[in-house]
């Protein structure tokens, strides 16, 4: 471990530039949102200037071999690990895989059938929308109503661990989201299911041959249905990390050197994302509170629907942990006028 360095980059990348830091390595990003915090964390931060993935590989690559670090691919940009994590990341390729093997996720559906429109490519609730007519570049999908949950592997490519079972937050007023809009985590989510989603989330990091970190989130109804996979490190980084008192970094690394490790959840924990009820300027910026994560830059200037900050919770239940969740809502807001 010792003076190895990671460059990681993504659109937004302070949990994992934090996990890699506390597990003792030399971090530098690339990222598109620079947050007050993650200086905390990172040697160097560089900013993403141009997000078309040519100009994002092209400077990854040449940071990396300045400074002799290892790339990490984060979010917005993990198709780049390679051809078996671009096609997985390729919802209308992944859904033709799961017919294959038989895995249960809402049908695609033809024009005039009203369903979700999503993106092809892409997560965090981003674009979707309820329609009933395709659009270039998006899939139309039946909608199901339940749950939306995660589980969160650890995999060598040979053996797979379901760590931990998350609830999804998506689109919740409390903390401004609308829509479909990713939202947060709360660990573990607990289900009569729990098993069932571990086993097929297992099954579908070893298929597709991932390693390290991967997401595979799921909508549960009647039964669970698999919704996406995401190969590199999820949302629930924090929550995970806070309710099992682990490492996912150096779990994520042991696992690519072909070591596979596993944690206990010891409490329940919740991340929940903030965004912007009004265009805002930040009045103060809570650096230190471990309460808040990335933390915007004081003077700093939001539009409505920004994602503006990340709340932090523990408690007894999920329940004791939303309301914590909430009520630093609150306090943020109040800090910052």
């Amino acid at each position: 471990m010792e003076g190895k360095r990671y460059l990681i980059v993504g659109s937004n990348v302070r949990n994992v530039a934090e996990s890699a830091r506390k597990a003792g390595y030399e971090v530098y990003v690339l990222t598109k949102h620079a947050d007050a915090d993650l200086r905390l964390y990172a040697k160097q931060v560089f900013r993403i200037e141009d997000e078309s993935g040519e100009w994002v590989r092209k400077r990854a690559l040449e940071l990396s071999e300045s400074l002799e670090a290892e790339i990490i691919w984060a979010s917005g940009y993990e198709e780049f690990q390679g051809k078996s994590v671009e096609r997985v990341v390729n919802k209308r390729w992944f859904y033709a895989e799961l017919d294959r093997i038989g895995i249960d996720y809402p049908e695609l559906l033809s024009d005039g059938e009203r369903g979700i429109l999503k993106p092809e490519k892409g997560g965090g609730g981003e674009e979707v929308r309820i329609g009933e007519r395709r659009e270039k570049g998006f899939i139309l999908q039946r909608y199901i109503p339940g749950t939306p949950c995660s589980v969160s592997v650890i995999s060598t490519g040979e053996e797979a661990k379901g760590i931990a079972v998350n609830r999804m937050l998506v689109g919740l007023e409390e903390f401004n989201a609308t829509g479909f809009r990713y939202c947060g985590n709360i660990t573990p989510f607990k289900s009569d299911a729990a098993r069932q989603m571990v086993s097929i989330a297992e099954e579908l990091v070893l298929y597709f041959e991932l390693t390290g970190n991967v997401g595979v989130d799921f909508i549960l109804a009647d039964k669970p249905y698999v919704l996406e996979i995401n190969p590199r490190f999820q949302g629930s980084l924090d929550s995970i990390e806070w309710a099992c008192d682990c490492n996912l970094f150096r779990m994520h690394v042991n696992a690519v050197e072909g070591k596979l490790s596993d944690c206990r959840v010891r409490r329940f924990a919740g991340r929940a994302v903030v965004f912007a009820d009004r265009d805002v300027k930040i009045g103060s910026s809570p650096i230190g509170n471990p309460f808040f994560a990335d933390i915007p830059v004081r003077g700093a200037r939001y539009r409505k629907d920004d994602p503006l900050v990340s709340v932090l919770a523990s408690g007894g239940d999920e329940e004791d942990v939303m309301r914590r969740l909430v009520e630093r809502e609150r306090l943020f807001t109040e800090m910052i006028a």
